[in-house]
């Protein structure tokens, strides 16, 4: 009978810790967002830079 009445808390644990990882990891990306957003912009420009200067005419 004690076999029983474990198997339900313990099941409800593992939702627990992976609702906490789940919202932690989310939490991290919606956080880290604008900074993603302007890396990409810097590589934009970066690649905007190296072509500017694959087609000057200047040697």
């Amino acid at each position: 009978m004690t076999r029983h009445l474990l198997r339900p808390r313990a099941r409800g644990q593992s939702m627990v810790e992976y609702a906490t990882v789940t919202a932690a990891l989310l939490g991290f990306t919606v956080m880290g967002w604008p900074f993603l957003v302007e890396l990409l912009n810097a590589l934009q420009k970066y690649f905007g830079s190296i072509y500017y200067v694959i087609q000057s005419p200047i040697p």
